[in-house]
């Protein structure tokens, strides 16, 4: 789920809260989701932050085909309140945010381009769509809305309805300007910061602006215990990362070094296409593995593991640079390397840097 900022938001109207309800029930734990944050004197109704994807911002509309009598490139006319009235076309005002934000962000030159052909642009995209919670596409297509604003980067009825093609139409909207590979800690952290400041001032009166800094330093000291038959490896991309693993189950099958082979994955997150594990049971299935006999192999998320994994051969637990916090690493992936829960061999795969495979690195160096 959504991280969600502010936790318990009050709704101007039940557009909004529609459209909060469906971010909050399709979007995975890594995207950040900010209810009208004040961007330089202006109020966004959603901004949506990913650093793998960058920045999508929506204008929400809870307009029916009653209540639109007109509709320009510029200006609208809508009936509201039992009267006509003139407004600006969605999609212009979620282009005024984002040059907005834009315009706040590109001060940070973390965040700018250093050098090249895009030397003084962001290095990520700031993308916006306009949804229509009670449109059908039917209904857009009829009442020629795709006439005045990019049908891609629209949001109908049937959109908030189906997990897959909600998704799916947030990463075309990104994919339509440029893809990133992913942003730092310290880019990301800079990222929330200016679209919603926070100031923390710890016991000694002292402003701490690491906003969301983990209090590593004092476990870390404490964690000194010897991990056995642990290996972990980087990648640049899922893509290569998956394909790996695949390659390695493959190996492990055609030499029988292992016959119960447990693949976990911390979140089930939606990539380009698809969610984790159906881009992995994919390629699975294309290798002939899920058929092939003799041989056991489960996919389960991380959180499930502790069930299942103690009759496994090989355990594979990729996508590691998906857990963001600590609560997560102590409670569902800490016991079992250290060998609480499992003693056999364990490859942990990223396909990202994070705070995670540095101290992973660390500990197994």
């Amino acid at each position: 789920m959504a991280y969600i900022i502010p936790e318990c938001p009050t709704f101007k109207t039940r557009g909004e809260e529609k459209l909060f309800n469906a971010l909050k029930a399709n979007l995975d734990d890594l995207w950040t989701v900010y209810y009208e944050p004040v961007i330089n004197g202006k109020y966004p109704d959603f901004v949506l932050f990913h650093e793998y994807y960058g920045i999508l911002i929506l204008e929400v509309k809870d307009y029916t085909t009653q209540t639109i009598l007109e509709i320009r490139k510029d200006y609208w006319k809508i009936y509201s309140q039992g009267k006509e009235v003139s407004i600006k076309n969605p999609f212009s005002q979620a282009i005024e945010y984002r040059n907005e934000l834009i315009n706040l962000l590109s001060k940070h030159k973390e965040l700018v381009e250093q050098a090249g052909n895009f030397q003084g642009k962001l290095k990520f995209p700031v993308a916006v769509g306009c949804v229509f919670v009670d449109l059908t596409a039917s209904d857009i297509i009829n009442l020629c809305i795709d006439q005045v604003i990019p049908l891609g980067q629209l949001f109908c009825m049937e959109d908030l309805e189906d997990s897959h093609v909600f998704n799916e139409k947030i990463n075309g909207i990104m994919e339509t300007l440029f893809t990133i590979n992913s942003l730092s800690r310290e880019e990301a952290r800079i990222v929330k910061q200016v679209i919603y400041p926070v100031i923390k001032v710890n016991y000694s009166g002292q402003v701490d602006r690491s906003l969301e800094e983990e209090q590593q330093t004092g476990k870390e000291e404490k964690e000194r215990k010897e991990i056995l038959n642990v290996q972990l490896i980087s990648f640049e991309h899922y893509v290569d990362e998956f394909y790996y693993v695949v390659d390695r189950i493959h190996h492990l099958c055609q030499t029988g070094a292992a016959r119960n082979i447990t693949i976990a994955y911390p979140l089930n997150r939606f990539l380009r296409r698809g969610t984790v594990k159906e881009f992995i049971s994919d390629l699975l299935k294309s290798r002939g593995l899920l058929a092939k006999r003799g041989l056991t192999l489960k996919l389960f998320e991380l959180e499930q593991l502790s069930d299942y994994c103690r009759s496994t051969d090989y355990l594979f637990i990729v996508d590691i640079n998906s857990i963001r916090s600590t609560d997560v690493y102590e409670r569902q992936l800490r016991p079992i390397i250290e060998g609480k829960i499992y003693n056999g061999p364990i490859m942990l795969t990223a396909n990202k840097p994070s705070w995670l495979t540095k101290k992973l690195k660390n500990r197994l160096a």
